[in-house]
């Protein structure tokens, strides 16, 4: 068992554990937090690091974290050649360490490269050579058209790589993930126990996998994801204003919200959202029911955010109302932020949260190691009792990643127990009619 004091609650600069030696130390976090969680207006932030899962063998069975991710690409997926070309033709160094930290980075360059010299060939069409230069304006163009379709070539390659490592259907296919997909589902169905009175809980995700979906499905949880419609599903961002209700009183216009329902904002996109160019629609962006590899890679584009330094990437629909809608949720009187897996690397999110400390009543909670994230140092040094950082060993298990969070931390309402016992009932009713 490891020593109590490699846990630790911080509220601004001060570990409250250390007041508290008479006590359980798990037991006094659970406490606590139970009481953040019956805030008016809770969110969560869930970043990479949930979506992770190792064996004991340290092998990844989920979706591997930005850093591994980005090794594994430009290791075994992008050709020496290929990174000979972009350092000697378009000057862009993959060896450069916010490339090597980020692949997302790497497919916004390449993306705003393409925007560039898609922008120079428009431009060169629209207008009129002079003859004397004409020959050596074709050569250019040429060249321009190289470069085009070499970049295009390099953005395929890293677009299906991510797809299939997103999709995770190897580990999938041999039940692999099951652990991981179990964690989400412990994760909802722990959460659904909150008082009904309160609003529904804001789930924001910069994930683009689909474990969220599939476990909210298998609970048979509803969500709102932004997305409206039948066969097709179109995102329509005034989707995040309803909510399903049913009907209290027959004889009166009187509803409730089902308990069972809350809202999922995928704020960089999904691996199954696509461009669809359906005349009929506002917003252009489908979601893909049909989610194999095979199908996706079938697809113009897929919508995966490369990062917000591409400007029409980050402020064009619908990244910009998935932000928006993230920036009024937080600006909320009564408001909670509790991030998870999430290492504080985007400054377009870390802005908006640091934002939301203009609200007297806001208060994030932050499960991270804050001794090897620099972010997560200056937000301590703070010394801010609304910033409460949580983290630590305890019993093999790390309280700030998913599984120590959702075993340890997240408050156990003996909801299981009860679902055990529905369960139990259903299959025992069955046999009887058997």
């Amino acid at each position: 068992m490891n020593n109590e004091s490699d846990i630790f609650f911080f509220k601004g600069e001060q570990n409250i554990l250390e007041k508290n030696n008479d006590s359980d130390p798990i037991e006094h976090i659970q406490e606590t937090f139970r009481k953040g969680l019956d805030t008016k207006n809770l969110s969560f932030l869930i970043g990479s690091g949930c979506s992770s899962f190792k064996d004991g063998n340290k092998k990844e069975l989920g979706i591997p974290t930005m850093i591994p991710l980005a090794k594994e690409f430009f290791e075994s997926e992008l050709s020496e050649d290929d990174k000979t070309w972009l350092k000697d033709n378009i000057k862009l160094d993959v060896n450069d360490d916010q490339f090597q930290k980020n692949i997302e980075f790497f497919l916004g360059s390449l993306y705003s490269l393409e925007f560039f010299y898609r922008s120079i060939n428009q431009k060169k069409d629209g207008g009129e050579e002079d003859s004397e230069e004409e020959e050596e304006e074709e050569e250019d163009d040429d060249d321009i058209n190289k470069k085009l379709e070499k970049i295009q070539d390099i953005i395929q390659k890293a677009k299906k790589f991510l797809i299939k490592r997103y999709l995770n259907e190897e580990n999938k296919q041999e039940g692999k993930d099951i652990p991981l997909l179990e964690l989400y589902q412990k994760f909802y169905r722990k959460l659904l126990i909150r008082n009904t009175n309160l609003p529904k809980i804001n789930i924001f995700t910069t994930n683009y996998d689909l474990y969220s979906e599939i476990a909210l499905d298998r609970l048979g949880i509803h969500y709102v994801n932004g997305f409206s419609g039948g066969i097709k599903k179109y995102f329509n961002p005034t989707i995040f204003n309803y909510a399903l209700a049913e009907k209290m009183d027959l004889s009166q216009e009187k509803w409730s919200v089902i308990d069972n329902f809350i809202y999922l904002y995928k704020i960089h996109g999904s691996i199954n959202w696509i461009m669809d160019d359906e005349e009929s629609k506002l917003f252009k962006v489908r979601e893909v029911q049909e989610t194999s590899a095979e199908n996706l890679q079938k697809m113009g584009t897929v919508m995966i955010h490369p990062t917000p330094q591409k400007q029409n990437a980050s402020l064009g629909s619908p990244y910009s109302d998935l932000f928006r809608e993230f920036q009024n949720k937080l600006m909320q009187k009564n408001n909670v932020l509790v991030t998870i897996g999430y290492s504080f690397s985007d400054e377009h999110i870390n802005n908006l949260i640091y934002q939301a400390f203009t609200i007297p009543s806001f208060r994030l909670i932050v499960l991270g190691n804050y001794s090897s994230n620099e972010e997560l140092k200056k937000l301590k040094s703070l010394d801010d009792p609304r910033v409460w950082i949580i983290g630590g060993n305890h019993e093999g298990k790390k309280l700030h990643y998913f599984k120590g969070f959702i075993d340890e931390v997240l408050p156990d309402f003996s909801n299981e127990e009860i679902d055990d016992k529905i369960e139990n009932a259903i299959k025992t009713l069955f046999k009887r009619n058997e």
